[in-house]
């Protein structure tokens, strides 16, 4: 059972920006809901223009960085770039590889692998650099929480500038030659939630002095952006709607082999066609091994050597979604043998068998399935590997936070952390945990809320509307899909279950009818009969099939009909 929360329409604001902009009173709502309540943040909004980029100089410490950099580029000093192996990290280390090379400067590329060496800066990648001469290590997605790391780079000699996005621990950084992050104490900036690949993207800015040349990387930098899941507002949503729309013309040969193996040549690059095709793929070989061959397609300069790296991403990402299934199932075995759901607001599971590079993934599924947060563990040698994704209302970072007594080392998000926590202190941890979880979760915040931007009548839907609506597009948090709901619908055909999980079916209101789709969505749905007059949460979108456009709605939920009230 879902909860469906209709947002509250205003209709004045509504009349006043559809005067002033020519628009719709539904598209007017919708950016009501967003947050977009006068014109000029409006237009803003809407034209996203590569000039409301801020100043990179605003970030704390950009100055030093940038100085140190350029040093190193006069005195021909080894430069490492340390990147994190998931989707932003890797996009941000092929950035500064690229720009760096094009200013001329001695740099190299390192990521650790995931399994044998964890997240983040570790004392062995470091002392290997220093051994063969790296004088300055600039870090990607990663960094802000390596304390010991950096005092071990001071030790020996070797500058680092850190750049990084994750919340600092208790308002502290390392002492680095330069610390960018936007959510560091004291940073002016006025954007807080670029990607790790956004703030290496600032200071590629202010190492060139403009946009000038680095224009032709913003769809390198919309992938990562993307597939991180940050808030696609503000500076993030300028940079990911510039950089798709170059994707379908893109000069990397990396990013076009990529979308060649993906079957997505020739089209209109989307936020879920990055988040969903590309960004797995690129993430395939750091999530079960090594990233060398993901960072060697998005850096490779010949088009068919590029092609052999996607054809191996392409292959990985088949073997990754069976571990995923193996690990899913094994998970939920797990839940009923181990989990009380009345007494237990959060799931936390550990495997010594189960593979790190899946267990966020797997993570997020039984979210999915179950709105509750999720944390599942890796046990090897008496150390716990974790990776946990959670829900509106229950902050992770910050429950983390409160249980650091029991954690070697923690990190990320609201809504994704990692965590490594000793055997011994296991059980305690999960206790902590829970209990902080049935403070803060009701009853309540246990039911899945779907947000619904308007009720309006199924008639109202028109091609036109459809259209206007995609100008509010790129998607993704912060700005998703608009959800609408109409009551009363009649379900014109007996619902199909197509392929394995879809549900397909055509409704009407008795004068418009369209196609209604529920993908993945077989197991989810109570389905209607014939005839049956159902209300129906879904977003529209056009569909082009055999040279023919009709309306199509994507089913969010359905249930028996009946007013949705806000």
């Amino acid at each position: 059972m879902k909860s469906w929360f209709v947002k509250k329409p205003d209709y004045r604001l509504q009349e006043v920006l559809s005067r002033e902009l020519n628009i719709s009173p539904i598209i007017a709502q919708v950016l009501i809901n967003r947050g977009i309540t006068d014109a000029s943040s409006a237009i803003k909004f809407l034209k996203s223009d590569l000039n409301a980029l801020h100043d990179p100089f605003l970030l704390k410490d950009m100055d030093k960085a940038v100085f140190r950099i350029r040093e190193a580029i006069r005195k021909k000093e080894k430069i490492l770039i340390y990147g994190d192996y998931d989707v932003d990290g890797i996009t941000g280390v092929a950035l500064l590889m690229l720009v760096l090379k094009n200013l001329g400067a001695d740099v190299h590329y390192y990521i650790p692998h995931r399994v044998e060496e964890g997240y983040g800066l570790n004392r062995e990648a470091i002392f290997n650099a220093h051994k063969t001469g790296v004088n300055l290590l600039i870090s990607v997605d990663c960094g802000i929480s390596a304390f010991e790391e950096v005092d071990y780079l001071n030790e020996l000699g070797m500058d680092a500038v850190i750049t990084d996005h994750h919340k600092p621990k208790d308002s502290l950084i390392p002492k680095a030659f330069a610390v960018i992050n936007p959510l560091r104490d004291g940073c002016p900036y006025p954007f807080k939630y670029l990607a790790g690949v956004g703030v290496a993207f600032k200071l590629a800015q202010a190492l060139y002095g403009s946009l000038d040349g680095l224009l032709q990387y913003l769809d390198l930098v919309s992938v990562g952006t993307v597939a991180d899941v940050v808030p696609i507002t503000g500076e993030n949503r300028v940079i990911v709607k510039h950089g798709l729309s170059m994707l379908a013309n893109t000069h990397s040969p990396g990013l076009k082999a990529l979308m060649e193996v993906s079957g997505l040549k020739g089209k209109a690059i989307t936020s879920t066609h990055v988040g969903f095709i590309m960004a797995p793929r690129i993430n395939a070989t750091g999530r079960i091994g090594s990233p060398d061959t993901a960072i060697k397609l998005l850096l490779s300069g010949e088009y068919e050597r590029a092609v052999q790296f996607a054809n191996i991403l392409d292959e990985e990402n088949r073997v990754r979604q069976r571990l995923e299934e193996k690990t899913l199932k094994e998970a939920l075995s797990k839940i009923e043998q181990e989990v009380n759901f009345k007494e237990d607001r959060i799931i936390i599971l550990n495997d010594a068998d189960w593979h790190p590079g899946v267990t966020g993934i797997v993570a997020s599924r039984i979210v999915d399935r179950f709105y509750r947060p999720t944390i599942l563990i890796v046990i090897k040698d008496g150390i716990g590997k974790g990776s946990g994704r959670s829900i509106r209302n229950f902050p992770l970072f910050d429950a983390l936070s409160q249980c650091g007594e029991f954690l070697e080392e923690y990190g990320g998000h609201e809504y994704a952390a990692g965590l490594v926590v000793s055997g011994e202190k296991l059980t305690d941890f999960k206790n902590a945990l829970n209990g902080i979880a049935r403070t803060i979760l009701q009853d309540k915040d246990l039911i899945p809320r779907i947000e619904i931007d308007m009720e309006i009548p199924l008639g109202g839907l028109t091609e036109e509307l459809i259209e206007d609506l995609e100008k509010l597009s790129p998607f993704g948090a912060g700005n998703p899909k608009p959800v609408f709901s109409s009551s009363d619908v009649s379900v014109k055909t007996f619902p199909k279950i197509m392929g394995r999980n879809t549900v397909k079916m055509w409704v009407t209101d008795g004068g418009t009818t369209c196609e209604a789709v529920g993908f993945n969505m077989a197991g989810n749905l109570v389905l209607p009969r014939r005839d049956e007059k159902i209300s129906l949460a879904y977003s529209p979108s056009m569909n082009d099939w055999q040279g023919t456009s009709t309306m199509q709605l994507k089913i969010i939920d359905l249930k028996p009909s009946g007013p949705c009230q806000p």
